[in-house]
């Protein structure tokens, strides 16, 4: 026996050794699993002070969409509500503040009309009527007329009036004398037709018969009683006597 030698175990060391044990390495992948495992639900649960998924940075502002692309969006979709009817006084385009919720009413009431005048001012008391400048007085006609005293008696006279065209066409005429207190016994012209005579209260007016031709003259001879042979007035055509 004491030949026999009982040959010694011996059991491999280094990469052998682990590569021969395969538990040892399930072993270790199952520990590595755990920490991990570990680590992963730590961080999930408490993700710490200095997390931040979301990068700093300016707010992101959704941009303003066009009016009219708004319109035609929200016509595709339904009818636009009829518009408001417009307040009195309002401007159809004005937009007011908004009104607090304390206030009474959210309806702006419209401004007060000013009550219509019933009766027109009345002009001043004291203001003077617009002055009106007279008429001209129309143009007399172009006659002249001479006067003068041909005879005198007592209780009378015969006077005469010479009477004379200046213009450049026929012309009729009117003579007139007046004396107070006297009275005409008659009135001719010498040497063409006569015209008409009438008298009243002392003055006499002769209106000539046919027109007295331009240049022409003719004479008016009278008989007067009781009366100044110097008349009050003589007028031939609303022109005065000359020789008075």
């Amino acid at each position: 026996m004491s030949g026999m030698r009982r040959a010694s175990r011996e059991f491999p060391s280094g990469p052998v050794a682990v590569v021969s044990t395969p538990w040892i390495l399930v072993s270790l992948g199952v520990v590595v699993m755990l920490v991990l495992l570990g680590i992963s639900i730590r961080a999930y649960r408490s993700p710490g002070p200095d997390f931040n998924p979301v990068p700093p940075g300016p707010p992101l502002v959704a941009p303003p969409v066009p009016m009219d692309q708004a319109s035609s969006a929200g016509r595709a979709g339904a009818e636009e509500p009829a518009p408001a009817p417009a307040v009195p006084g309002l401007s159809p385009r004005r937009t007011d503040p908004p009104i607090p919720s304390g206030s009474a009413s959210a309806t702006p009431e419209p401004p007060a009309e000013a009550a219509p005048q019933t009766n027109p001012p009345a002009p001043p008391q004291n203001s003077a009527p617009p002055s009106v400048a007279p008429p001209a007085p129309p143009a007399l006609p172009p006659l002249e007329a001479q006067y003068r005293v041909m005879q005198t008696f007592p209780g009378g006279f015969i006077g005469e009036l010479s009477i004379r065209n200046a213009a450049r066409s026929d012309l009729g005429w009117v003579a007139r004398l007046d004396y107070p207190g006297g009275r005409l016994v008659t009135a001719w012209l010498e040497g063409t037709t006569q015209g008409t005579l009438s008298e009243r209260q002392g003055t006499f007016t002769y209106r000539s018969g046919p027109d007295l031709g331009a240049g022409a003259s003719v004479l008016l001879r009278f008989h007067i009683e009781s009366a100044d042979p110097r008349p009050a007035s003589c007028t031939i055509s609303g022109r005065s006597c000359a020789g008075l």
